[in-house]
């Protein structure tokens, strides 16, 4: 009935089914900078960053190109900006994207999530959309994922066919690898390799930030909590400080 970019968030029938009444939402979403510095950033240091989409989210930088999600009247799929020039990589009409990709340290394959079968599974990309390729078949999906620093694993939170946990995947062929047990989204690993940080177990809207090694040793983390939703932590590139978002969910601090 529509494929137009409004969100129907409520509808009813008339009792003689002739007529229907929605409520439509217009959602915008679109791309911003804030820089790192030696104060708290103010809302003047805040910048548009510019891309030729209407909506735009879920960014993620690979190589010399800038991947995010946008619509074109059906569900999210993939988009590439490089040298100020957008394409389109995957159509949301073969698949909605869900979850933000992953893209490998080259900028050269982007981890996606499909619905397939009733499940939700992981599947790499090339960054021109040409080749598709499931992986990790008996992994159920939940999260975004993230690749390892030489580009051999993909790390993402699921389950298997006993319990959910912290997977590490390797891209060369082989089972994938169970790092932690329980629930574990959203990992981030850090640029030297040496650490894999998560959201735990959910705590009300909240969820501790926790880390391990990529053999699997627990890590100690000042106590932190995050939203239980959405993505909240980021390594510095020398991989020895972390950025997270703090605060209630319409004001999020970094």
């Amino acid at each position: 009935m529509s494929i137009g970019l409004e969100q129907y968030t409520s509808v009813q029938a008339s009792a003689d089914g002739r007529k229907l009444v929605a409520t439509i939402s217009n959602p915008v979403a679109g791309l911003w900078t804030v820089p790192i510095l030696d104060r708290v950033a103010e809302e003047h240091d805040v910048k548009p960053f510019t891309v030729p989409n209407v909506r735009v989210l879920a960014p993620r930088f690979g190589g010399s190109s800038l991947f995010y999600l946008s619509s074109l009247g059906t569900g999210d799929g993939l988009w590439r900006l490089r040298e100020g020039q957008a394409t389109e990589v995957w159509k949301g009409a073969d698949g909605a994207l869900l979850e933000t990709p992953a893209v490998s340290p080259d900028g050269g394959r982007v981890a996606i999530v499909l619905r397939r079968n009733g499940k939700s599974q992981l599947h790499v990309l090339s960054s021109d959309g040409a080749e598709l390729q499931p992986i990790a078949e008996g992994v159920v999906a939940l999260g975004s994922s993230c690749w390892s620093p030489d580009g051999k694993w993909i790390v993402t939170g699921g389950s298997d066919t006993a319990d959910p946990g912290l997977f590490k995947i390797p891209l060369e062929g082989g089972s994938p690898v169970r790092l932690v047990a329980g629930q574990a989204l959203n990992p981030v690993w850090s640029p030297d390799g040496s650490m894999i940080v998560y959201a735990g177990t959910n705590e009300g809207s909240f969820a501790p930030l926790l880390a391990v090694r990529p053999d699997g040793t627990s890590v100690q983390l000042p106590k932190i909590s995050v939203r239980r939703l959405g993505e909240r932590v980021r390594f510095l590139p020398d991989g020895k400080s972390l950025i997270y978002m703090q605060g209630l969910l319409a004001s999020q601090d970094f």
